[in-house]
């Protein structure tokens, strides 16, 4: 979990809606990888993003598109060597939910080790629609 000065989470501005940071990880994207090209470890990650994004539909991948678009080409140039994986939270809910909860959205996107992660997140989640891509989750009792 990352924490602010006197236990105050990093805040974002999605949208028109204002989230809380949960959780950010930063990891090697090839550890483990023997060999392999580009084009290839390309592909790799888009069946494992699929995957992930199957079973979770509130994850946003940034570039989603461009990645789909070099797994079918040649690309000869390999992704970011960093992948980065961040859960940010809202009390901001759809109107039709009379329940009581929030609402959580996840993003995935690559990058370099000289970025700040922070910083790339901010960039990454300011134009998105918090309302069409996070998914409400309700208290438990």
């Amino acid at each position: 979990m990352i924490h602010m000065r006197n236990g105050e989470l990093r805040g974002y501005q999605v949208g028109p809606v204002r989230a809380e940071l949960r959780e950010l990880t930063v990891s090697d994207d090839r550890e483990g990888m023997l060999e392999g090209t580009p084009q290839l470890h390309r592909r790799f990650r888009l069946m494992g993003i699929e995957k992930a994004m199957a079973k979770t539909p509130h994850l946003y991948v940034h570039d989603l598109d461009k990645l789909r678009a070099d797994a079918e080409g040649r690309v000869e140039e390999w992704l970011p060597r960093e992948a980065v994986h961040a859960r940010l939270t809202s009390w901001w809910q759809p109107e039709d939910i009379a329940e009581h909860g929030h609402t959580v959205l996840s993003v995935m996107w690559f990058q370099t080790a000289a970025q700040d992660p922070f910083a790339r997140l901010a960039t990454i989640v300011r134009p998105l629609d918090w309302t069409s891509l996070a998914k409400f989750v309700p208290f438990e009792d």
